[in-house]
């Protein structure tokens, strides 16, 4: 083989190997675009889950205390509803009193 053919051979390989290594690096490249993805879409993922919990979570507090609220509105509705029921039968009794007392 004469140098010329050597340096054409040379030539080929040194061609060939650029041409496995950009191949090779467009494929890492394409591996590492692929892994970020997922590591988007999964923390994505993470993030849309974490927000339905806490939703769920402040519903359900919120519908607690709003469920504590509607207990008391109706213990101081009860509560009411005694003072004007005491008030009636106080002003009833009065009334029979002074029907009594003018007599």
């Amino acid at each position: 083989m004469n140098l010329a053919q050597k340096i054409l051979t040379l030539d080929a390989e040194a061609e060939a190997e650029l041409q496995n290594v950009s191949l090779s690096t467009l494929k890492r490249r394409q591996e590492a675009d692929a892994h970020a993805d997922r590591m988007r879409e999964e923390q994505q993922q993470f993030f849309e889950d974490q927000k339905r919990k806490e939703t769920a979570e402040l519903t359900k507090k919120l519908e607690e205390d709003r469920q504590k609220a509607i207990a008391a509105l109706r213990q101081k509705m009860k509560a009411f509803d005694k003072e004007v029921e005491i008030n009636k039968l106080a002003e009833y009794l009065l009334s029979m009193a002074k029907e009594r007392a003018c007599r």
